[in-house]
């Protein structure tokens, strides 16, 4: 697995991280939204690449891993309630892409996080590392190399998980 995680809390500036989780539960989280890439269903609402959000976004990335947007390939809104673990990777859709989920609105406890799995074989995985779910924590890691899955089917509660999920070719500062 070649991971390359990168985990930073208190990504976004506060008052616009509180704006963002506010602003995350107001949105339409509709069936003509979801995604069912390997199963997966997330419900989404996209971020057009000209919206200045963009930028602001860009700005944290930046700061905080050195490296700026090349190429965006899709930013949206997302709103995820799955029970059961699906650990897939994104080699199909984002191959040689930067994933970054920003965590807005949900359950701070660990099984609402991402996790991420070591592939034993085509339907057998093994939960390597589990990142929890803490408002304004930001993850970025290979798309295509890291197996991952939302980790909400061991949650204790019903609430969804509220991000901002990117997926974007990365230029490095220099």
């Amino acid at each position: 697995m070649n991971l390359e995680l990168k985990i930073k809390d208190n990504f976004l500036p506060k008052e616009l991280f509180e704006k963002l989780a506010t602003y995350s539960v107001t949105l339409e989280y509709s069936s003509k939204n979801i995604d069912s890439h390997y199963g997966n269903v997330l419900l989404s609402n996209v971020i057009h690449s000209d919206d200045n959000l963009i930028k602001d976004l860009e700005k944290s990335i930046i700061k905080h891993f050195n490296i700026k947007i090349k190429n965006l390939n899709f930013a949206a809104f997302s709103c995820v309630n799955i029970k059961k673990a699906i650990p897939h990777t994104d080699t199909e859709v984002f191959p040689n892409e930067k994933h970054l989920i920003i965590y807005l609105n949900g359950d701070p406890k660990l099984n609402t996080g991402t996790g991420f799995y070591n592939v034993i074989d085509e339907d057998t995985f093994d939960l390597h590392t589990a990142i929890g779910f803490f408002p304004n924590r930001a993850l970025m890691f290979n798309a295509a190399d890291s197996c991952h899955s939302p980790l909400l089917y061991a949650a204790e509660s019903n609430s969804p998980r509220y991000s901002i999920m990117m997926w974007f070719e990365p230029e490095k500062i220099d």
